[in-house]
């Protein structure tokens, strides 16, 4: 860590997930004057220590800098984290978010973001838990834009006037691994961390245009290997190019013939490879390279009246 400007610190915020967390130490403006990250997520807290992880990030900043109210988001606030947040409905935006925080009964001026809920065409309902901010952050107020945020659980999220206004979820991360983990293909299945382009682009046309039959296209990735269609080493880019290619169908299938700009948000490597399906599926889309993710932690507090409190400790 090391201090990038000289402007006050006014806000900690931390996006707080399952495997790992990111923390920003944030200005007034929402500039970022230093971070932190390490791999205390969700899954990595033992004992429900939550506020013993909290200060083993924050220490510094709050010793250097003084006592400031703290505004976390992501997994620490599901049923199973810190404290639970509860879902705000759709359409969502920074009020929304604001008015729906949730305090952390520690004595401590710390507040978890809400969740957003929504129930598709047939009443299921979806969460997302995080991502909302991410969202938000890459839009401009006045734009319509669809953010794709591949992962474990990939998003899709509509904002619309800096309000989110549709989401979808698909487990294709979920699934790539449990498919090739704990089913008759890990038996056929090489490892090999480098995605072989034809490969991919055949399980991505093959998945979008197969979509209604994805159960049986994937149990292709077993034969194509019996049959020295595929090398073992490419069936996990192969049946990564299935997955994200039936997601890719099933999303703009729900949106119908017209949908907002998309843009993508997340790690370089699976953006580079949602963007080359994208391509094939002849759909444009672009990656987020401006993300105002401190002015929309900032946003919230200030709106909650968070920063107009003075605390004596935390």
């Amino acid at each position: 860590m090391g201090l990038s400007s000289s402007h006050s610190a006014v806000l900690v915020a931390i996006d707080w997930g399952t495997t790992n967390r990111r923390g920003y130490l944030l200005d007034t403006n929402g500039g970022t004057l230093d971070t932190c990250e390490d791999e205390l997520g969700l899954v990595n807290i033992m004992n429900k220590e939550f506020y013993e992880a909290f200060k083993l990030l924050t220490t510094s900043w709050m010793e250097e800098h003084g006592p400031m109210p703290a505004v976390l988001s992501g997994m620490v606030g599901a049923s199973t984290g810190w404290v639970e947040a509860k879902y705000c409905s759709l359409p969502a935006g920074l009020d929304d978010l604001a008015q729906n925080l949730q305090p952390v009964p520690m004595g401590s001026p710390i507040w978890i973001v809400p969740g957003v809920r929504t129930r598709d065409d047939i009443h299921t309902p979806d969460v997302i838990r995080g991502e909302e901010i991410q969202a938000i952050a890459a839009s401009t107020s006045n734009e319509n834009l669809l953010i794709v945020a591949p992962g474990t659980h990939s998003k899709w999220i509509q904002i619309k006037d800096g309000r989110i206004v549709w989401f979808t979820t698909f487990m294709t991360g979920d699934v790539h691994a449990a498919i090739l983990n704990h089913t008759v293909i890990s038996q056929l299945h090489i490892f090999n961390s480098v995605v072989s382009p034809k490969v991919f682009a055949l399980g991505v046309k093959t998945g979008y245009s197969q979509n209604a039959n994805l159960t049986h296209v994937i149990f292709g990735a077993r034969t194509r290997v019996l049959f020295k269609d595929l090398e073992p080493k490419d069936v996990s880019g192969y049946l990564s190019g299935l997955l994200i290619g039936a997601e890719i169908s099933g999303a703009l299938s729900a949106l119908g013939t017209s949908f907002p700009k998309i843009s993508l948000i997340g790690s370089e490597h699976l953006c580079a490879l949602y963007r080359k399906a994208f391509e094939l599926c002849g759909a444009d889309c672009n990656p987020v390279t401006e993300n105002a993710i401190g002015k929309t932690y900032i946003d919230i507090a200030k709106r909650a009246g968070l920063l107009e409190c003075r605390y004596e400790c935390l």
